[in-house]
C-alpha cells in the first residue's frame, strides 16, 4: 500500500506553512543572504524512495507550492549503503527499489546546494501493535425534521502504546463511488485525519463521515519530529511562528512511518 497519498492533506498544510508563512521574515538577513529550500519526504517500509524539494514559497505567490528545485544530487543512507536518487520530474528525487527503506534503521539524507550541506535524517519507527476495533461497522443516524435524532453510538479503536509513541489516523472510503450521506451536502469527498498524539484509544465522530461505505482505517506511528512539524504549522497574520522543521540549511520534514490497517463499514 503506497502509504504516502493517504497524508496528502497535511502534506499541502505542512509545505505552505514552512513555505508561506517564512516569506513573512524575508526580510530577515539570514534568509535574505540564503534562501533555504523546503524538503519533503515520508519513508515507510516496502515503499520506493520519494524526496521532493521546493523553493521557498512566498505570500506573493499564487501557486500552492514553491517552484521545484532541478538538477539536485540527493543521496540516503542507511548507515551501511548510500543510494543516489535520479530525478523523474522536476523536483521529485528517487530510488525505484522498495526494499531500501525497511520496518527498522536509520536514514540520513544530504545534498548541496548554493554551496551549503542540506541534511536530515529519521529513525523508523516500530509498527502499531495490538489495533483493534470495537465493532467492524459504524452507524450513521439519519437525520429528519420533525423526528426526534437517533444518538449516534461511536466505535473505539485501541492499540498498545506502552512506550509513549506519536500517532495519526487516516480514514480512506475506497469504494468506487462512495454514498453521500446528507445529500444537501455538496462538499467533495475528502480523507478523514485525526493528529492523535501519545494515546492509546480513538473513537469515531459523526462529523467525520459525509460519505457511508467500506473504509481502510490506517494508523500511522510517526517520530515526534513530525507530531511537532503537524502541531506547529499554524500562525495567524497577527502572530506568525516559524513551523518545526528537522532539515539542516532547509525547511520541510524528512521523516519515516509505520501503519497498521483495520476495515470499517460505514452505513445508515
Amino acid at each position: 500500500m503506497e502509504i504516502i497519498k493517504y497524508i496528502k492533506c497535511s502534506t499541502v498544510v505542512l509545505i505552505m506553512a514552512f513555505s508561506g508563512l517564512l516569506a513573512c521574515k524575508k526580510e530577515d538577513a539570514a534568509i535574505a543572504d540564503y534562501a533555504r529550500p523546503v524538503v519533503q519526504a515520508y519513508l515507510s517500509p516496502g515503499v520506493p524512495l520519494l524526496v521532493k524539494v521546493y523553493y521557498q514559497k512566498y505570500l506573493d505567490d499564487t501557486i500552492s507550492y514553491g517552484f521545484p528545485i532541478k538538477d539536485l544530487e540527493l543521496k540516503v543512507s542507511d548507515g551501511t549503503n548510500t543510494v543516489a536518487l535520479t530525478e523523474s520530474t522536476d523536483g521529485v528525487y528517487e530510488y525505484a527499489d522498495a526494499g531500501f527503506v525497511k520496518d527498522k534503521g536509520t536514514y540520513s539524507l544530504s545534498f548541496s546546494y548554493l554551496d551549503k550541506t542540506i541534511s536530515a535524517q529519521t529513525t523508523m519507527p516500530d509498527k502499531p501493535i495490538g489495533f483493534t476495533v470495537s465493532a467492524s461497522s459504524q452507524k450513521v443516524p439519519v437525520f429528519s425534521f420533525g423526528t426526534e435524532p437517533e444518538a449516534f453510538v461511536p466505535v473505539t479503536f485501541k492499540w498498545n502504546n506502552n512506550d509513549g509513541g506519536y500517532y495519526m489516523m487516516m480514514m480512506k472510503n475506497i469504494d468506487t463511488y462512495p454514498t453521500r450521506i446528507n445529500t444537501r451536502d455538496t462538499r467533495p469527498y475528502a480523507d478523514s485525519e485525526a493528529i492523535l498524539g501519545q494515546v492509546s484509544t480513538y473513537q469515531t465522530q459523526q462529523m467525520m463521515f459525509n460519505f457511508s461505505g467500506n473504509y481502510k482505517v490506517l494508523l500511522f506511528r510517526i517520530n515526534k519530529e513530525y507530531s511537532d512539524a503537524l502541531n506547529s504549522g499554524g500562525g495567524t497574520s497577527l502572530n506568525l511562528t516559524n513551523p518545526y522543521t528537522n532539515v539542516q540549511n532547509g525547511l520541510g520534514i524528512f521523516t519515516a512511518m509505520q501503519a497498521d490497517t483495520l476495515d470499517l463499514l460505514v452505513y445508515q
